[in-house]
């Protein structure tokens, strides 16, 4: 090793030799495999959540699905990825349920309803590999946990996305509804997706319409990636400034479902983490809410409320009118009860039933595939979600996305294919734990 050999005269600041700096390790190999891992399914279900390619727009479906599946298929072939032992394990045994429910029964079924579900929620039996990051010297150390570093990212994006919605809302009177919403306009009906409304106002009969974050396929989507961008970001930093902005995002999208995501892991915030800071802010902000009157963004929002009263609206066929239908189509047989009526069932029955009833993760799944079928189903979810050293705010707010769309909708999917590829360092070995914000 080189050595500087000093005089014993000291000497002047400007004549000293320079200090030797080590060079900066290289980046492990495979890090920008990943991070392009790791981001495949987000992009796709918020950039590239409206399109599609013909004929499969008309049928609802887009590009999202495709998107995760290619960058499962690439993650296991480059072996970036690895099988989560327990995961495999549970979706493996809802699957074989599930499958063989079906052909016990001796009822129909769509085998291909049941293959979109197998292929949606593969991705979240799978991981990353931890990287091996060498010190100074070249020797390995622990691996690097980048759940921080991962919750930060989604933050910020949240923060873009609530910016963008935004200015959306109160950009779209000065410059018309077709600057404020280019994708809509924009492109071609065959390259985006139908089967959804991304132009909704926000009260019936009015002009100004509900931001969906320009990318989004609907307000609702765009106000529960917000809400968990808001969720990471009270979790961790605390910065008022991008609090401000999500929360603003969440107003203007003027959807209840985000409102229920945020509730959810706010009230883990409180409870477990003892924040009752937040219940202040929310105190002080509801008396400026109630001044605002007619301008205020919740009295739409507490308008719809009544809607679960009427049931020819959407809250109603989302939330109340599938108990009826499952009264008069599931209850009275046994065997449904138990096993299902048979996988892709949900949407001929409600063609039928005497209220307009939406397809909802908690509704399907109990018609399709019994009590049985769906309490594996939510088990080997909620578990998967809770296996990552993610903050319990964040994990609450995941699961109620769940609850809040469609069984084989792709967003939550996407969200958490991304959130759950972080590597096994990031994993807790207890299926509760507590999360230390990092140190500054």
């Amino acid at each position: 090793m080189a050595t500087f050999r000093y005089s014993a005269v000291p000497t002047d600041w400007r004549t000293r030799p320079a200090a030797v700096v080590a060079p900066p390790p290289p980046a492990p190999a495979g890090d920008r495999g990943r991070l392009w891992l790791q981001a495949i399914p987000l992009v796709a279900v918020t950039f590239a959540a409206k399109l599609s390619l013909p004929p499969l727009g008309v049928l609802g479906l887009g590009l999202d699905v495709p998107l995760i599946v290619v960058a499962t298929a690439v993650g296991l072939i480059s072996g970036l990825l690895r099988v989560h032992p327990t995961r495999l394990l549970m979706y493996l045994v809802m699957l074989t349920w599930l499958g063989g429910s079906q052909l016990v029964s001796g009822q129909p079924f769509s085998a291909l309803s049941l293959l979109l579900l197998a292929t949606l929620f593969l991705p979240l039996t799978l991981q990353l590999r931890a990287p091996e990051a060498p010190d100074m010297t070249g020797a390995p150390v622990a691996p690097v946990e980048p759940v921080t570093q991962a919750l930060q990212a989604l933050s910020g994006l949240a923060q873009f996305f609530a910016a963008c919605g935004l200015l959306q809302f109160v950009l779209q009177p000065l410059l018309g509804v077709a600057l404020a919403f280019p994708v809509e306009h924009g492109l071609p009906k065959l390259f985006l997706i139908q089967a959804f409304n991304p132009l909704i106002p926000v009260n019936y009969g009015e002009d100004t319409l509900k931001a969906n974050g320009v990318f989004f396929l609907e307000p609702s989507f765009f106000s529960q990636f917000v809400a968990l961008g808001l969720l990471a970001e009270l979790s961790m930093r605390n910065r008022l400034p991008r609090v401000a902005l999500m929360v603003a995002g969440l107003a203007v999208s003027y959807s209840g479902t985000g409102l229920v995501v945020a509730a959810a892991g706010v009230l883990g915030l409180v409870a477990v983490k003892g924040r009752w800071d937040l219940l202040l802010l929310l105190a002080l902000a509801l008396p400026v809410l109630w001044l605002l009157g007619e301008a205020s963004p919740l009295l739409p929002l507490l308008n719809r409320a009544s809607e679960f009263q009427s049931s020819h609206s959407s809250g109603s066929a989302r939330f109340v009118s599938w108990i009826d239908m499952l009264q008069r189509q599931w209850w009275p047989e046994p065997s449904r009860v138990l096993f299902g009526a048979g996988a892709g069932s949900f949407a001929p029955a409600a063609a039928v039933a005497r209220q307009p009833t939406a397809e909802m993760s908690f509704s399907k799944m109990l018609f399709e595939y019994g009590i049985t079928g769906a309490l594996l189903f939510f088990a080997f979810l909620v578990y998967a979600f809770n296996s990552v050293r993610a903050p319990l705010a964040f994990r609450l707010g995941l699961c109620a996305t769940l609850l809040v769309n469609g069984a084989l909708v792709a967003f939550p999917v996407g969200i958490a294919a991304s959130v759950l590829l972080w590597p096994p360092s990031a994993a807790p070995r207890r299926f509760f734990h507590r999360y230390r914000k990092p140190a500054p």
